[in-house]
Parts: C-alpha cells; sequence; structure tokens
C-alpha cells in the first residue's frame, strides 16, 4: 500500500478545512455527523457497503449529494479496506481525520442461546472494522505527524448486561482499543478517542420503544458536534478518552 505523505500548516484559533472519512456515514449518525463536518467546509468520504444505502442517503439529505464522495468498502476485510483508505489518498492526498461509525445491534439473546455466527457477526462489524480502519489509516497519520481519530463504542461497552453478551464484548473492545491505540500514537501527533452513546433519538429506536420518554435520548446532531470536537485542534490534549454522550436517558 502506498502512504502519500505532507503535513498540513495548521492556523492557530482558526479551521483549516481538512480531509475526513468516516465509516457508515449513510446511517442516522452518519448522516448527521458528515451534515457537521460539511458545515465546517471540510472534505467529506464515507463508506457504503450497500447501495441501497447510498441511495436512501442521497433521497434524506439531497443537499449533500453533490458534495459527498461514497466509497464502496467492507471494512472487516483488510484488503478491501487498505483499498479504500488508497483511493481516498489517490483522490484527496491526505486524510487527516477518521470517524469510525460503522456497527450494528444483536441483543435479547443468552449466551446459552447464541449462535456462532451471531457472534462473530458483532465481533467483525463493531470490532474487527475498527481495528482494521484504525491499523491502516495511522500508518498514514503517524507518518505525516498529524491525525484524528473518533471511534464508536457504547454505553453497553462499560459492563456486561443480560442477553448483549456479544454486542457488550464488542463495543467493550472498541474502548479499551481506543486506549491501546492513544498509548501508542501519543508522540506522534495523532489523537485517538471513543464516544459512549447510550439511546439516540432515532426513527428506528422510537418505532421499537415507543412508550420511553423519547426526549430524555440524545439526538444524533448532538453526538456529532462532540465528534468534531473531539477532532478539532482545540481538543488536541484529549487522547485516549472514553466521552458518555447519554443526553439524560
Amino acid at each position: 500500500m502506498t502512504i502519500q505523505s505532507g503535513m498540513l500548516p495548521r492556523k492557530a484559533g482558526l479551521h483549516t478545512k481538512r480531509n475526513v472519512l468516516i465509516t457508515g456515514g449513510t446511517g442516522i449518525l452518519g448522516s448527521a455527523v458528515t451534515k457537521a463536518y460539511r458545515a465546517q467546509g471540510d472534505t467529506v468520504a464515507v463508506t457504503y457497503l450497500f447501495e441501497d444505502e447510498v441511495e436512501r442517503f442521497k433521497h434524506y439529505n439531497p443537499e449533500l449529494s453533490q458534495d459527498v464522495t461514497f466509497l464502496f468498502a467492507n471494512v472487516t476485510e483488510e484488503a478491501e479496506v487498505q483499498k479504500t483508505v488508497q483511493e481516498f489518498l489517490s483522490q484527496f492526498g491526505q486524510l487527516d481525520v477518521l470517524v469510525n461509525i460503522v456497527g450494528g445491534f444483536v441483543g435479547g439473546i443468552p449466551a446459552v442461546a447464541l449462535e456462532e455466527e451471531r457472534w462473530d457477526f458483532m465481533m467483525n462489524l463493531n470490532l474487527k472494522s475498527v481495528f482494521l480502519c484504525c491499523k491502516t489509516v495511522l500508518a498514514h497519520m503517524t507518518e505525516r505527524g498529524y491525525g484524528k481519530i473518533v471511534n464508536v463504542s457504547a454505553r453497553a461497552g462499560l459492563k456486561g448486561e443480560a442477553g448483549l453478551s456479544a454486542y457488550c464484548v464488542s463495543k467493550g473492545g472498541v474502548r479499551t482499543l481506543t486506549e491501546s491505540l492513544a498509548a501508542e500514537v501519543m508522540d506522534s501527533g495523532v489523537n485517538v478517542n471513543a464516544i459512549m452513546p447510550s439511546i439516540m433519538d432515532t426513527p428506528a429506536n422510537r418505532e421499537s420503544m415507543p412508550d420511553e420518554e423519547h426526549g430524555r435520548w440524545v439526538a444524533p446532531a448532538d453526538v456529532a458536534k462532540v465528534i468534531c470536537f473531539l477532532t478539532s485542534d482545540d481538543a488536541a490534549v484529549i487522547n485516549g478518552a472514553a466521552i458518555p454522550v447519554y443526553g439524560r436517558a
């Protein structure tokens, strides 16, 4: 894999346009994060796995359709991650920010009844994808001496819960992986942090939990603000953190 270098000049107190890669950027949270970075004037590319993800994104975010680059990638396969990062670098020259949002949820199944395929699905989608994307991108960022990464863990990653073994383990793994990576790159000019959402206020969550007090949940747009802050130069002193974004849930 060819790695390109070239440090961006940083202007104190000013936002310098950056190149941002968002995995899972076509989903509800991904769309909010994409909007937030585009509002700052950043160049944004998002990964997708199925064509209908792109069509859905364009339908609900028509104002972004021409401003976002879509990159096909199965981020659970190392060769595909490397290919996607190289494609990003070929188009934009350098990668400043990586946000790992790809993930999923399997719950309500006791461990003794949990099929191996479901366990592997959670580990690959929630944890392996983050590992592979960070591993690939960090080679570029550390060579340049600059980069920002935010991984999406979850409140459930703090402790095990009945019926959520695979989800809790995979999201807990994201948190500890973030801490390990941050320790490895702390002297390289790269920051690696994580956020831990609880229940987000999305249409799917409202539909599945209609009797809950939805106003206590955190909006995806507010989570996006936290992510943008963690990848800003104002947050340069934050490294290896797992930031709760629970709202009042």
